[in-house]
């Protein structure tokens, strides 16, 4: 324990001299977070919509006017051809075009189809894909509603009432989603390399040298070298936690000490990956390397940005390796359903055992070598 402990104490004392790589360790977290937590929205509002109106009926304003108030689409223009709807969707100056066929009024009067077109642009498919279904859903509303006055339909609520009750998210904003993802992202990011490149910078340096006459075993070096990376990591952690509550105003709905509990498991692990990709590597620019080679299957495949069920077959066995996966969904189970361990007890079972393999893979492979 004494040479652990004199080890760990080694780190700190290098850590501590590193004052640009502490600045990091506290200001990576904090600007990825305000970033990524603001930049990173799904909420499609205020579309820029140019209109055609050729009908210039009561019929074809009451269909602006419903979708301008549902604050998805903002009037840009009203233009007299379809050639110049075409002209100020290519500039980039509206994304959406609503052209109203001449008809439109009268056809809703007596009753027939009134046609209208919509016009998207489908380069950003995400935009596109809710505009359509923004639009379908207020024209489905209008028409129904429509309908029912024709039927005799007296009443003020329509005859089939679905109320929909959004649980753990009610007010479906994309921050609440993203946030608790983004905590076991950022731990990935700032621990995998930190681990790498010390231990490679040791390599260059030397001073691995040093330690090849000390009685210190590999499990010991590892431990030694894990350890003040797990305080760092869990300052990191408390500093995503108190940035979610207060800054994002996310409450965690669970318990917090199982929150922690499994942040050890999960540091542990990418301190694990780190010690392991330093043992593949001879440069700190190769460990920069490997560990971004790395982290990009971290963020596509852990589903913090899409969902797992989504993806090809191929690519969700392949996130049956990805730890970050596992976390996630104990991150987004405690902080935003409430859920507690026992519940959580598969994704937390096989993280620990990816922990276990990782760490027990870094020690096969370590050497107190220099070379």
């Amino acid at each position: 324990m004494r040479r652990l402990a004199a080890l760990t104490w080694k780190e700190f004392m290098q850590l501590r001299r590193d004052r640009l790589t502490l600045r990091m360790i506290l200001l990576i977290p904090l600007m990825q977070t305000i970033v990524f937590g603001y930049a990173i929205n799904y909420d499609v509002k205020h579309l820029q919509m140019v209109v055609l109106d050729e009908s210039r009926s009561y019929e074809s304003r009451e269909l602006v006017a419903k979708m301008t108030a549902s604050e998805y689409f903002d009037i840009v223009g009203s233009v007299a051809s379809l050639d110049e709807v075409e002209a100020m969707v290519e500039a980039g100056r509206a994304s959406v075009g609503l052209v109203i066929d001449r008809d439109f009024g009268r056809d809703t009067r007596r009753g027939r189809p009134a046609q209208a077109l919509l016009i998207v642009n489908a380069s950003d498919s995400t935009t596109a894909t809710q505009a359509m279904a923004i639009a379908s859903g207020i024209a489905n509303g209008a028409s129904i509603q429509t309908l029912a006055r024709r039927a005799g339909w007296r009443e003020p609520a329509l005859p089939i009432d679905v109320r929909v009750r959004p649980w753990y998210n009610p007010e479906l904003r994309t921050a609440t989603f993203v946030i608790p993802g983004l905590i076991a992202i950022i731990l990935t990011f700032t621990l995998i390399i930190f681990t790498a490149t010390s231990i490679v910078r040791e390599r260059e340096r030397g001073t691995l040298e040093q330690l090849q006459v000390t009685p210190l075993t590999r499990w010991q070096l590892i431990l030694g070298k894990i350890l003040p990376f797990i305080l760092i990591g869990y300052v990191q952690l408390t500093i995503l936690v108190l940035l979610m509550r207060f800054l994002f105003d996310i409450h965690i709905q669970g318990s917090a000490v199982a929150l922690y509990f499994v942040g050890f498991i999960f540091i542990s692990a990418v301190l694990g990956l780190g010690i392991l990709i330093s043992t593949l590597v001879n440069t700190q620019m190769q460990a920069m390397q490997a560990s971004l080679f790395f982290l990009l299957p971290f963020v596509f495949l852990s589903g913090f940005v899409f969902p797992i069920g989504g993806m090809p077959t191929f690519f969700q066995y392949v996130s049956l390796i990805i730890p970050a996966r596992y976390f996630i969904e104990v991150l987004r189970g405690i902080i935003l359903r409430g859920t507690s361990l026992a519940d959580l007890w598969q994704p937390t079972a096989l993280l620990t055992l990816f922990t276990v393999a990782i760490i027990g893979a870094a020690v096969l492979r370590f050497r107190k070598t220099s070379a």
